[in-house]
């Protein structure tokens, strides 16, 4: 197996155990990896801030967070690729007007700007209610969108073509970026700022905005209880999310 170099894992369903924590056992493992040079980068979803109350266990190199739109390392954002305001000013007011769609979320500066009143959000995601009357200023590297049907949401995806859609496995919602968001493209970014080849990349993930880094970087790893598309792509399968699978593979293979 090449050197690894550096690894990168998704969070939720894949570092993340069913808890939504990251164990000991896991965070000792990457610690130790750490201390023989090897890079940890979290690549997620998620906004930064609400990967803090992790970077307690474990402190990653990199965060590549809102699918690969937004990279920091060592508290500054080192890359961002937002949204084109022309088309978040056009693409928000559709959003809106649509009987298929039942909750929009931005994230905008260090806010997530939501019409959602369901299930409050936890105090990481710095949740502000909005009717979207009014234009969202601030740049805007992700949207998500929750909606009735997601078959109905092809023409506008169609339409909004020069975005990146992903969908989210057994969930209504959608995540929108600038079209050249994607964790692979994150991954790259940072590579290239290592000086490293992406063939010493070891990369775990779960879900389908996982795809690109499991079949692009050295080594994909996909989780056993991840969806069948991931595990297809990946080199090889570890076991699930909440056995410490990302752990225990890293201390069979790589440590």
């Amino acid at each position: 197996m090449q050197t690894i170099k550096m690894i990168v894992s998704d969070l939720d369903h894949t570092l993340l155990n069913n808890q939504e924590m990251i164990s000991d056992h896991t965070a000792n493992v990457l610690n130790r990896c750490q201390e023989k040079g090897i890079r940890i980068a979290f690549a997620t979803a998620r906004p930064e801030r609400a990967t803090r109350q992790f970077q307690q266990k474990v402190q990653p190199d990199y965060i590549i967070s809102n699918n690969g739109a937004t990279i920091v390392a060592h508290n500054q954002v080192i890359s961002n690729r937002v949204i084109p305001n022309d088309l978040k000013n056009r693409l928000i007011p559709e959003l809106i007007s649509s009987t298929n769609i039942t909750c929009i979320s931005v994230e905008a500066g260090d806010c997530l700007y939501t019409n959602y009143r369901g299930e409050p959000w936890g105090a990481e995601w710095n949740a502000v209610y909005t009717d979207f009357k009014h234009t969202v200023e601030e740049e805007t590297p992700k949207l998500s969108i929750e909606c009735k049907d997601t078959v109905a949401m092809k023409p506008m995806i169609k339409k909004y073509s020069s975005l990146n859609f992903y969908e989210n496995s057994g969930e209504n919602w959608f995540q929108v970026m600038h079209r050249d968001a994607t964790k692979m493209n994150g991954i790259s970014f940072v590579a290239q700022r290592l000086k490293i080849n992406t063939e010493h990349v070891l990369a775990f993930g779960d879900d389908h905005n996982d795809l690109e880094m499991l079949e692009n970087c050295g080594i994909g790893v996909a989780v056993s209880n991840g969806i069948k598309p991931a595990r297809r792509a990946a080199n090889f399968i570890c076991e699930c999310n909440d056995d410490d699978g990302v752990a225990k593979w890293i201390e069979s293979q790589v440590l």
